[in-house]
């Protein structure tokens, strides 16, 4: 049997593709993978710089506080994402949600870089991430938001707990809710499990996407009647302003 080694070398490379050695957004080569992880065309067209709601972090139209915020203020103190969900970033954030589990290095070193240049990072900090079912991380295989956290933690040299929370009962994706329906869905849905370790502590709080803040907000406001202090919710990813 003759072999083709046009066939076999498009094999070899895809092998390793899947570890690196490739662009993570686009496929393209990077001989420096992983120092950087994602080619200069790519990073160029994920828009980072835009105006940023001081208090959730979303993009929005003008400098401030975001309608959504005003109308009702989170539970966090703070929220932050280094992407917009849209375009390429979107793109991304889907692919490691459905599998990808590689495309978390990528996005744990965006939101730690973010995090330090914030002026908020304290070596403090202890690290929780919203947690999921026991049947849903079963059936998904692992929980993208820990993936993150555990990301970042070796990245930054902070503690990271992923037992502190535990979510209860399984919810509804918020984004097509309303508001009334948003609260009565997160509403006793997660549950502070190590009290002792969040009391007088300050949080950083993991996920991977903030859609309407509601689940930030309804971690946060457990993590606080457990006595915890200041809470940075920090998402790869969130929607922009909702109307």
């Amino acid at each position: 049997m003759k072999l083709n080694f046009r066939d076999f070398g498009k094999k070899l490379r895809d092998f390793f593709s899947r570890r690196g050695y490739t662009c993570d957004c686009c496929g393209a080569e990077i001989f420096d993978y992983p120092n950087r992880r994602i080619c200069d065309d790519c990073d160029a067209l994920i828009v980072q710089e835009y105006p940023r709601c001081a208090k959730c972090g979303r993009k929005t139209v003008t400098q401030g506080v975001c309608l959504t915020c005003k109308r009702e203020l989170p539970s966090f103190d703070v929220g932050m994402s280094p992407f917009v969900y849209e375009g390429m970033s979107a793109a991304m954030i889907n692919r490691f949600k459905n599998r990808e589990r590689h495309l978390s290095a990528f996005f744990s070193e965006r939101m730690s870089k973010m995090l330090k240049e914030s002026g908020l990072f304290s070596q403090d900090l202890l690290i929780v991430c919203v947690p999921m079912t026991k049947d849903k991380r079963l059936k998904r295989g692992y929980n993208q938001a820990e993936e993150l956290a555990r990301g970042i933690s070796s990245l930054l040299g902070l503690t990271f707990d992923s037992e502190v929370l535990e979510k209860r009962k399984e919810t509804l994706e918020q984004k097509h809710l309303t508001k009334k329906e948003r609260q009565e869905n997160v509403k006793t849905a997660f549950f502070v499990h190590k009290r002792v370790l969040v009391r007088g502590r300050d949080i950083l709080l993991i996920d991977d996407i903030m859609t309407t803040g509601s689940t930030g907000s309804a971690c946060a406001r457990v993590l606080k009647n457990a006595g915890a202090n200041k809470i940075i919710f920090l998402t790869a990813v969130s929607l922009k302003e909702l109307k």
